[in-house]
Parts: C-alpha cells; sequence; structure tokens
C-alpha cells in the first residue's frame, strides 16, 4: 500500500504547548520501539529503503517502506508478527509472497540479505489523535524520543500528519493553519535516514542531486508540468530539509539553489500548460533566491576563485564579510511559515487532477519554446562582446533557463541527439558563469581596498582575468549558435 504523510518538526518554544493540546485532546498514548535493519555495507540505505521491526505498546509490526515517485507518498508493507515473549528475527519470507517487495529487496541485496543486522534503534513517545476534516480521515501523531546507535542517540520532537483516507487535497488543507500557529517546518528525513547518519556517525547527509524525468509525449500538458514541479521538489526538499535543521555544506546550499532555478524556470517558461498555477509562486521563489544567495556566492568563491589568487601571488586572500542581503541565516529562510507554505502550495498542485485533458500536440509545443530560448541566446551571441553588464547576467541566465527545460524533456527525444546539444550548450553556462563569479569578487574586492591597500592585487588580477574569461565565453557563445537542435 501506499503511505501518504508529512513530517516538521518543532521549534522549542512551541514544544510544550503543543504537547499540552495533544493531553487536551485526550490523544492515545502509544509506546514504541524499533530496530532497524540494514547491511554493514548499507544496501538497504543507499536505495532509501527501509526495513524495521517494532513493537506497538505488546504487538511486533514489521514494516518495508521504499520511496516512490511522488512527493508525499512511499510504498509500505507492514506485517504483524503478533504477541512473542521475546523480540522476533528477522522474517524475509514474508515478503515471497509479495512480487514488488520481493523484487524490492533481491535489487538492493542481491546475496547480501544474510548479512542484515539491527544498525540502529528507536525508542519514541507518540501520542495519536485521529481528526476528521471534510471527507479526510487524518491521523495526527506527535513523537518523543530518540535515535539510538549504541552509546550515541539524537532525540527526537516531531509531528507527523498521515492521510488514513480520503484526499491529498484535504491533508494539506488540514495542515496550513498549524504551521502558521505552531510555526512548523518541513523535514522530509525519515528517522531510519537520520539514523543511518547516526550509524555513520555523520552529522548531514549527501547533498541531494537532480534526477533524470521520464515523461510519455501522450500525456496532457497540464500534467507533465505538475510531473516537472514534483521532480523539481525531489530535488529541493531534501537539501532543503538539510539545511533547516542547521547542519548542512556549502553544497547543500548550491543545490538548493539549483533546485529553485529548475522550479522558476519550469513556472516561466511552461506556466500557460496549466490554469492552477499561481502567478505569486515566481515572486515568492525569487525572494526566497536572493536570500540564499549571498551565502552561495561566499562559498563558490572561497572555493574557486580564491585558490586562483593564491597561485598567482595574492599578498590578500581573505574574502571580506558579506552580511546575508535578507538579514535572515539561510537555516532560519527555509524553516520560515512563509517558506513552509509556499511548499504546501505546489504539493497540492501537484497532486491536484489535471484539467485539460487535450493530449496531442505536446511536441510541437516544446520545440516552440525551446526555438525560442534558443534563437534568444543565439542573437545574444551575434553581440555578445558588446552588449552591457545587466545585458550579459540575462544571456547567463537565459542559458541556464535553456538547459533546465532541454533536462525536463531529454526523454521524449532521441538521446544522442540532447546529449549532443547539452554538450555544446555546456561550455557556455560555465564561461558565463565564471564570468558572473568574477563581477561578484569584483565588487567585493573594490569595496576593500580603501581599508586594505593589498586588495588592489585581487582587483587587477581579476580584472585581467575577466578579459580573458569574456572572450572565452564569446567563443563558447559561437561555438554553440552553430549546434544543431534536435526538436
Amino acid at each position: 500500500m501506499l503511505e501518504v504523510e508529512l513530517k516538521f518538526q518543532i521549534p522549542a518554544s512551541d514544544q510544550e504547548k503543543l504537547y499540552q493540546l495533544f493531553l487536551n485532546k485526550n490523544a492515545r498514548l502509544i509506546s514504541l520501539y524499533a530496530k532497524y535493519y540494514d547491511t554493514p555495507e548499507r544496501h538497504l540505505a543507499e536505495k532509501n529503503i527501509s526495513l524495521r521491526q517494532r513493537l506497538e505498546d505488546d504487538h511486533w509490526i514489521q514494516t518495508l517502506k521504499v520511496p516512490s515517485d511522488h512527493s508525499l507518498q512511499r510504498f509500505e508493507l507492514e506485517s504483524d508478527l503478533g504477541k512473542l515473549n521475546a523480540p522476533p528475527d528477522l522474517a524475509l519470507k514474508i515478503y515471497q509472497s509479495d512480487s514488488k517487495a520481493k523484487q524490492l529487496l533481491q535489487n538492493a541485496l542481491g546475496k547480501q540479505a544474510k548479512n542484515l543486522i539491527v544498525q540502529y534503534e528507536t525508542v519514541v513517545q507518540r501520542l495519536v489523535h485521529v481528526i476528521h476534516f471534510n471527507r479526510s480521515k487524518i491521523e495526527v501523531s506527535l513523537d518523543r524520543g530518540e535515535i539510538r546507535r549504541n552509546d550515541q542517540s539524537v532525540s527526537i520532537y516531531e509531528i507527523e500528519f498521515e492521510l488514513k483516507q480520503g484526499s491529498i487535497q484535504d491533508l494539506i488543507k488540514f495542515i496550513h493553519p498549524w504551521v502558521q500557529r505552531y510555526h512548523l517546518w518541513l523535514d522530509v528525513r525519515s528517522k531510519a535516514q537520520r539514523g543511518d547518519l547516526l550509524a555513520q556517525n555523520l552529522k548531514n547527509p549527501a547533498a541531494q542531486f537532480a534526477s533524470p524525468l521520464k515523461l510519455n509525449q501522450q500525456d496532457s500538458t497540464d500534467h507533465v508540468l505538475k510531473q516537472i514541479i514534483n521532480n523539481t521538489l525531489q530535488h529541493l526538499l531534501p537539501n532543503a530539509s538539510t539545511i533547516a535543521s542547521g547542519q548542512y555544506d556549502s553544497e547543500h546550499v548550491h543545490q538548493t539553489r539549483v533546485a529553485i532555478r529548475r522550479l522558476r524556470s519550469a513556472l516561466r517558461v511552461f506556466e500557460d500548460w496549466s490554469k492552477d498555477v499561481n502567478p505569486d509562486w515566481q515572486e515568492q521563489l525569487t525572494h526566497l533566491f536572493r536570500q540564499l544567495g549571498s551565502t552561495r556566492d561566499r562559498d563558490a568563491l572561497s572555493e574557486g576563485l580564491l585558490p586562483q589568487l593564491e597561485q598567482a601571488g595574492a599578498p590578500f586572500i581573505q574574502l571580506p564579510n558579506t552580511p546575508e542581503q535578507s538579514g535572515i541565516p539561510i537555516d532560519e529562510s527555509l524553516r520560515s511559515s512563509d517558506f513552509v507554505e509556499l511548499i504546501l502550495h505546489l504539493l497540492r498542485f501537484v497532486d491536484q487532477p489535471s484539467k485539460e485533458q487535450k493530449k496531442s500536440g505536446l511536441k510541437k509545443d516544446i520545440a516552440k519554446k525551446l526555438q525560442k530560448m534558443h534563437q534568444q541566446i543565439c542573437k545574444d551571441a551575434n553581440q555578445f562582446l558588446q552588449l552591457d553588464i545587466p545585458s550579459r547576467h540575462r544571456t547567463r541566465k537565459r542559458v541556464k533557463r535553456l538547459r533546465y527545460c532541454v533536462e525536463f524533456v531529454a526523454s521524449l527525444y532521441p538521446v544522442q541527439d540532447v546529449k549532443h546539444y547539452l554538450k555544446d550548450l555546456k561550455p557556455a553556462q560555465e564561461s558565463l558563469g565564471q564570468y558572473n563569479d568574477l563581477m561578484v569578487a569584483e565588487t567585493l574586492f573594490q569595496n576593500m581596498v580603501k581599508r586594505k591597500q593589498k586588495a588592489w592585487f585581487a582587483v587587477g588580477w581579476i580584472a585581467s582575468e575577466k578579459k580573458y574569461v569574456l572572450q572565452q565565453a564569446q567563443q563558447h557563445l559561437d561555438d554553440y549558435s552553430k549546434t544543431d537542435t534536435f526538436w
């Protein structure tokens, strides 16, 4: 069966208030103890599969969970092992009768099933309250406890909303006031994922990259856009959750920005494919992107530009301090109610039934949109060196937008044709990105020279490098403008 739920973390200042709410509602208290299994080489975790045995009061339940293509859904197979006097051994034989579960485990484990052992445990006190909302039945659970691995542990204090019956639309509508009242922030990290990090003695997971999208040319444009938005959310949400937790690195910030760019590109280019698109989303995403901007710019320069300056013999290679434009730390931005509300609206959009059932002309419309973007870049290529700085910046954004849109629809076209096109586009994107980094760095160091004269070396080096990269960008754009289109 499919499990549909959303989980949120609760700020410390709101935890007691929420706890009292559950007590006042006479919520049912359940004691939960769970053992999570994997091989020493983490075969299941590598596939985002969790396999656990959980004691729920006096019953042992074995559960297999596997992610699905939908941001809100997971494949879940529960097996009641009954009341037992002692903790049970892992029962893999129960999956022989379920073809999907059997195949999933075979693909993940191969011949390693015999090496499955307990990797970590959870001990949780759960308060459960079931609510009927519109025509849906929603189970709200407040979990308090910890994840344990030997003598290490991490705390759990979170709230889950699980759809037991009804529609995802109702589930999301129901959650909105809870987010506002208790400042909940969305966390797509499961207990299993957090436990896996504990087992590896890691603070944060690897950054989530964009995944390929498989489209069907017989689908309506409305349905295809919702698939694209869902794909961008699967890229965005794991990275955003990691940043919101406060334990993250520069790659999480970078991938969050890339995911937001992909999302903005999809909404900008394909917005006419669905009447359900809210024009306010674009502005909200732009604001969020800017909040993440200065942090990522600084990370990119620290990891890319500073080593080059050092190699060139720069006497001063420390970047000046750059306060975040919004004055709000990026982890706070991704815990904010505004961000959570935006994500809930997008998740609701993805789940809405397609109103437009017209299924013809998808590739024709794609070709029209890609051709327009292609021609805009070719026009810029003819005069790139003569363009002013804002126009060059616009060209860079056009190149990125085109690349993302090509990747969205790539599955509808011959693989080699798409690869060839992107191969010709990539050098232009990289050189334009380098030019932008140099522009950002130049502004930072120029603001420093009055206080630190040694910064003049960096300013001079950047000015020289800019000329070289600008010529390189022109050449790459010229080369790209000669490439064959595939649509």
